[in-house]
């Protein structure tokens, strides 16, 4: 899947472990379909569809 929105809507399950080759997740994550996501300082920020937002941990590999 390529992640070419700045906020991409998970089309299905997804187990994530990076975004990308530059974002590094410190555990993989789970991203129930429907939900939005994307990083932010560090964090890998998931948005439900009932807006509840989560935050993982993570860092930038450069």
């Amino acid at each position: 899947m390529e992640f070419t929105e700045r906020r991409p809507v998970a089309p299905r399950m997804l187990l994530v472990r990076r975004i990308g080759p530059w974002f590094v997740l410190a555990r993989p994550v789970f991203i129930p379909a429907g939900c939005r996501f994307w990083t932010e300082r560090g964090a890998l920020v998931v948005e439900h569809p009932t807006g509840e937002r989560r935050r993982y941990a993570g860092e930038v590999c450069r």
